[in-house]
């Protein structure tokens, strides 16, 4: 009996030590798990530590980057063609490859997060640079076709209506940048130990509004010819009083006894233009003035706001129509050989509107007392079925 107990006795005491080989191992794992959620291992410190080098110089580029394209809208009309272009290729060059190190980087779990709107912005920037790029290669190609051997010396490229608008897809790309950016500020964590800077692409984004970009955009083109270029351009005209509705391609205003119209002058050629006149003049007139002028001087690139020109006196019930010009006169040229001649290019902008036509005038006739009006029938009692 006792021989036969012993190979139960020796099967207890294996199923023992297993068991206890088994807590041991639970009670390292959770001592391991316990002092790795107390403080951040020396290898994840070293990891944050090479991403943050890896991105600090990403992030000062860009900043970099936005201010040089920043600096096309606020340094004036630039001389050269090929300089510009040199600038913008270059800045818009830079965005991508900025955004492209960010997002090949591999950041620690922590900071993956924050990372992923570090990669959101630079993406959005890259956008509105390669954006920009487009539109100003586009301008400067259009104004070196008119300045090609061969090529009409007395035209300009049109007003680039078509490329403009794209700036304000550009605008917005910036601001997604830099709200993105702003969300990476707020959620980068303090223990990582580092305070990342500011950087901010949209200080200003006035200049890619469209009437402000296509006054760029078409002084640029004329900044960068040959010729000497005396062009005015109106961007906005409108009348006062406002408009009720329209008819077809007629405004149709409230009635009043006087108008006047608010417009936007612009020099975009590129010379001074002095001595500007603005003529307002309505067709057909009516019973007051159908005329009304003003002066002013432009720089290359700048644009005057004019409110209020007139009064003007327009025929009620018929259709009118007010045509705005601009012109220029250059100065005496010194004639010198070999120079290009000056061309001069007036602005004109038309409107048609309406006023409408007067009530008829009311009229009232005097019946003597206890006279009938014989032209009034006495009224007649109504009877009803009863």
């Amino acid at each position: 009996m006792t021989l036969a107990g012993l190979p139960s006795r020796r099967r207890g005491a294996g199923l023992r030590w297993i068991t206890v080989g088994v807590v041991v191992t639970i009670l390292i794992l959770l001592i391991d798990a316990s002092l790795k959620s107390k403080s951040p291992t020396p290898t994840h410190r070293l990891a944050v530590g090479a991403w943050v080098d890896q991105v600090l110089p990403a992030i000062t580029s860009s900043t970099t980057q936005g201010e040089v394209i920043a600096g096309i809208w606020s340094g004036g009309l630039p001389r050269s063609g090929p300089t510009l272009a040199a600038t913008i290729d270059g800045a818009a060059a830079k965005s991508v490859s900025d955004y492209t190190t960010i997002s090949k980087l591999d950041p620690p779990s922590s900071l993956g997060g924050s990372a992923g709107l570090l990669e959101a912005s630079l993406l959005a920037r890259s956008q509105a640079a390669s954006t920009v790029q487009k539109v100003l290669l586009a301008t400067l190609g259009a104004a070196a076709g008119q300045t090609r051997p061969g090529a009409p010396t007395d035209s300009t490229a049109a007003p680039p209506s078509a490329e403009a608008p794209l700036l304000a897809q550009a605008a917005s790309d910036i601001a997604v940048g830099d709200q993105a950016y702003q969300l990476f500020l707020s959620t980068f964590p303090t223990s990582a130990g580092v305070k990342m800077p500011p950087s901010k692409w949209g200080s200003d984004l006035k200049p890619y509004q469209d009437q402000p970009a296509q006054i760029f955009l078409t002084s640029l083109q004329s900044a960068v010819t040959t010729s000497p270029l005396y062009q005015l351009s109106i961007f906005s005209a409108s009348l006062n009083p406002s408009p009720i509705t329209t008819r077809g391609s007629t405004l149709v205003l409230p009635d009043t006894s006087a108008i006047s119209v608010d417009l936007v002058v612009a020099d975009t050629g590129n010379q001074p233009a002095s001595h500007v006149t603005v003529t307002a003049t309505i067709s057909p007139a009516g019973s007051g003035s159908s005329t009304a002028k003003d002066f002013v001087n432009l720089a290359v690139g700048q644009a005057y706001a004019i409110s209020s020109l007139g009064p003007l006196s327009a025929p009620k019930g018929t259709p009118v129509t007010l045509t705005v010009t601009a012109d220029v006169t250059p100065p005496p040229q010194s004639g010198t050989s070999g120079t290009h001649a000056a061309v001069v290019k007036s602005a004109t902008t038309t409107l048609t509107f309406e006023m409408p036509t007067p009530p008829p005038p009311t009229t009232s006739t005097t019946v003597p007392a206890g006279s009938r009006s014989p032209t009034t029938a006495p009224a007649t009692p109504r009877t009803t079925g009863g």
